[in-house]
């Protein structure tokens, strides 16, 4: 058995640039907010100064800055955009998204480093939120969207063309998915390291006896992940990887989702204990992961310290199928990591669910934030 991180020169271009990315949007995303508050101030005190009075909260200076965990992956960026748009348009308060992993995001979502948390994907680090909820540090403010799959997967041509079902048969195929740095065994294309499930997908396949076939490879970064997916199928490889939806890569190309022993709660206790207590591993069995709601957490001091804010997530659903064509607009708009842009093009089209979150005011804000972008 092997685990490792692809070291290769075509994973670390992909992941200084992704880098450069994101710095470059955090330098400018604050000033081009400011822009947009000021100029809906500006053309409202020109138009109308009793609209603006009505309309315009008070100074984003006398609210406290929010804080919102960034995982680095599709669909929480896109979350992650409609709602700082939503309380910074709408409420008037700055907000801040910090790029993290899923253990830091645990303890910052604690000690309150972190306010929000739009997907927490609970059942990949159960005993860590079960305590964490008894203890009164977080909050669960229900769902972001409805149930969010992970599964194992292979391209749909490779299934019809070898007869490939179950995950058990990828034994027997192993030949098919070389690795491309070691012939001696088939290559699995892992969760991003520092996420959980790449913890939960190796106790996994350790007790399916996949371990024994394939080296796991870990990419260091979700764009890393997308560009092997992306290659693989273009150029009509054989590529086996986790994966999960939403995300846009599930509706470009077809898949087969291998499959595996039903959930049991049973199985996956042994799973989340095998997570934290390495002497248990290798587990005798595993199963298939268990599609739940994917939900929003929150520090549990946000009550207080923005009520409108925490009042505001207790009615967020943003939706599964938004997110899925919002994901794939992205890529066809090839936005370049500007999640704004699909912030606004969700808040466009799917008005009739989020004005049912914000108050009136917030509202008004938040249209007229619209109209001048």
């Amino acid at each position: 058995m092997q685990f490792r991180t692809k070291s290769t020169k075509v994973w670390l271009v992909i992941a200084l640039a992704l880098a450069v990315m994101v710095v470059g949007l955090g330098a400018c995303s604050s000033d081009d907010d400011d822009a947009v508050v000021d100029d809906a101030v500006t053309d409202d005190a020109v138009t109308d100064d009793a609209v603006t009075d009505d309309v315009v909260d008070e100074p984003a200076a006398d609210k406290p800055l929010i804080t919102i965990a960034d995982n680095q992956f599709e669909s929480l960026w896109i979350n992650n955009a409609i709602i700082k748009y939503i309380i910074e348009e709408g409420y008037g308060y700055e907000t801040e998204t910090i790029q993290s992993t899923t253990s830091i995001s645990q303890l910052s979502l604690e000690n309150g480093d972190f306010d929000i948390w739009m997907e927490l994907w609970q059942q990949n680090m159960i005993e860590w939120y079960d305590e964490a909820i008894s203890k009164g540090t977080i909050e669960n403010l229900g769902p972001t969207y409805e149930g969010g799959p992970q599964f194992f997967m292979i391209p749909q041509w490779v299934h019809e063309q070898y007869a490939i079902n179950t995950i058990d048969d990828m034994k027997d195929h192993w030949e098919l998915f070389a690795d491309p740095e070691d012939s001696s065994k088939g290559a699995f294309y892992n969760c991003i390291i520092g996420w959980q499930c790449a913890v939960v997908n190796d106790i996994k396949l350790e007790a399916y006896g996949i371990t024994d076939y394939y080296n796991v490879i870990s990419p260091g970064a979700s764009g890393a992940m997308e560009a092997v997916l992306h290659a693989a199928q273009l150029k009509e490889e054989p590529i086996f990887s986790y994966y999960w939806a939403p995300t846009a890569i599930m509706g470009m190309y077809d898949w087969y989702i291998l499959e595996e022993p039903a959930y049991d709660a049973d199985v996956w206790a042994k799973i989340a204990a095998a997570q934290t207590d390495g002497s248990l591993r290798p587990i005798d069995e595993a199963v298939a992961y268990e599609t739940l709601p994917v939900d929003k957490g929150v520090n549990s001091e946000l009550r207080e310290k923005a009520p409108d804010i925490y009042a505001m997530l207790e009615q967020a659903n943003v939706g599964l199928q938004p997110i899925n064509v919002t994901a794939a607009w992205a890529i066809t708009e090839e936005i370049a990591g500007e999640w704004e842009l699909a912030a606004i093009y969700y808040l466009t089209n799917w008005e009739d669910r989020w004005s049912t979150w914000v108050t009136d005011e917030a509202f008004d804000n938040i249209k007229a934030a619209l109209a001048a972008d």
